[in-house]
């Protein structure tokens, strides 16, 4: 059979949170996803003919758990990846084009959801250790009044050399983020701490829903719902961009 393959980046934290969900349910983090994949396709209403979910592998986090060593060891790109059957992944498409979304966003999406459901504390985990970078020395030099000219420009990086590799890099790369390294680390930490704004936004919401139904009010009451479901979309938004953005500056320096 063709193979296939249905992949995204995420947030390290994110990664960390959906490993620790596939502990749960003792299974690889592959089977997990097509898992995931599998039964929202169901839910959707997408039938997939070439994959058959009772024969999916199980009991085999084990398994994957002595590989995650090696992992640990030579690090990771922060990505969710699994083989799937061709079937799957058309199908997959088209139901992310349905929702408005590319086939990775959607991914994304139900990474982010399966974890949340599990009630998995990502902030708790210590996230992937990512890959070394690859690199080959070029030596370059400035004159005096250059140098310091350049001082002021190469701060927010972190040196001379930082913001040199990251200039020559955007002519390169039009359109790639030129973060530093500190500047990924603090927008992944802004957005695990929007991240839980927005699992609180949801608790809410649930808890606020109940209590009209149960007081008969829903119907009347329906706007506070809504308002609180677009704080929680903006909020989505939001991180989706920034995870991207950083995603895409860290595939710069981990491609050098």
């Amino acid at each position: 059979m063709k193979t296939a393959y249905l992949e995204a980046p995420v947030e390290p934290a994110l990664l960390a949170g959906f490993w620790a969900f596939s502990a749960r349910n003792n299974v690889s983090p592959s089977v997990a996803l097509r898992r995931v994949v599998g039964q929202a396709l169901t839910k959707a209403g997408y039938e997939v003919d070439d994959y058959d979910a009772a024969a999916e592998r199980s009991d085999d986090y084990e398994q994957w758990a002595r590989r995650r060593k090696t992992l640990d060891a030579r690090g990771t790109r922060p990505f969710v990846k699994a083989r799937v059957s061709p079937g799957m992944k058309v199908a997959f498409q088209r139901f992310a084009s349905a929702c408005n979304a590319s086939a990775p966003v959607l991914l994304q999406r139900l990474v982010q959801h399966v974890v949340q459901t599990a009630r998995i504390d990502v902030t708790e985990l210590d996230p992937p250790k990512p890959p070394p970078l690859r690199s080959e020395r070029v030596t370059v030099r400035f004159a005096l009044e250059e140098i310091e000219a350049i001082r002021p420009l190469a701060e927010a990086f972190g040196g001379v050399r930082e913001w040199l590799v990251a200039l020559v890099r955007s002519r390169i790369r039009p359109g790639s983020p030129q973060f530093s390294q500190r500047e990924v680390q603090v927008l992944y930490e802004s957005n695990r701490e929007l991240w839980a704004i927005g699992r609180n936004v949801n608790q809410i919401a649930h808890a606020l829903n109940l209590d009209l139904k149960q007081a008969g009010r829903l119907h009347g009451s329906s706007a506070r719902l809504d308002e609180l479901a677009a704080v929680k979309a903006s909020i989505d938004t939001h991180t989706r961009k920034v995870t991207a953005l950083c995603n895409a500056s860290l595939d710069r320096w981990s491609s050098a």
